[in-house]
């Protein structure tokens, strides 16, 4: 075998995740149904990967059967499923049906509903191959192959950065005061807004970078809730 053909075995076997900060398209309320850009085309990542306009057509016509819309990557958070996958001129996008009789899929939707009413949006994520690339520009991706979508409720610089739940004390403050929320996750939100605001307003210089290195420095009578987010939520 080639030493390029070894390589390119290589690159289809790996594992790769995107991040796209924003583009909700649009927002079905009645069915529950968000539309959104999962990637864009022409743009270099933090990976010097390029996505060109038609590399997510094959996948999309191969494999919507078995892609997957979760939250934060999480298997065990199935949030919905696509009911059509495309690209325009932009990117690849994802229309995707809520399930509206889960809690879960309610709370994301209603996170959905409440971001695109402040003009903020939800960030966006997607697990991906790269199946073939231009010989003559290899950061260019011809084709990938993608696994799964989706939501997120935070934000990394890198697969080690841990996450919050939501990105700042003044979008916790947003919800508790307009969101319409499960009893159980207005709960959490109320938990991680007093825990946050306690941090900040601490002596510390930096309390969320400190506590983001060593969550072990909360003190024993808080709760879990804040060590759970940065060992659990990772991108």
């Amino acid at each position: 075998m080639r030493l390029k053909d070894f390589k390119n075995k290589i690159m289809e076997k790996q594992i790769l995740f995107k991040n796209l900060e924003y583009q909700v398209k649009d927002l079905d309320e009645k069915k529950g149904i968000v539309t959104i850009y999962i990637n864009s085309f022409d743009n270099e990542d933090s990976d010097s990967d390029i996505s060109v306009k038609g590399s997510f057509k094959r996948t999309f016509k191969n494999n919507i059967d078995r892609i997957k819309h979760f939250l934060n990557h999480d298997i065990y958070k199935l949030v919905g499923v696509p009911l059509e996958l495309y690209e325009d001129d932009w990117g690849p996008i994802a229309v995707s049906q809520l399930n509206m009789n889960k809690e879960l899929g309610r709370d994301v939707f209603e996170d959905y509903r409440l971001y695109a009413e402040n003009d903020k949006s939800l960030e966006h994520s997607i697990r991906v191959n790269a199946i073939k690339r231009d010989s003559e520009d290899e950061r260019k991706v011809l084709e990938w192959k993608l696994w799964e979508y989706s939501t997120l409720y935070g934000w990394g610089a890198n697969s080690e950065t841990p996450l919050i739940d939501i990105k700042g004390i003044e979008d916790l403050e947003m919800m508790i005061r307009e969101g319409n929320y499960s009893d159980q996750k207005g709960k959490l939100i109320e938990q991680l807004y007093e825990q946050l605001k306690k941090l900040l307003d601490s002596s510390d210089d930096d309390p969320l970078a400190t506590l983001a290195t060593d969550p072990a420095a909360l003190d024993d009578d808080e709760p879990a809730l804040i060590n759970h987010f940065f060992n659990k939520l990772k991108i």
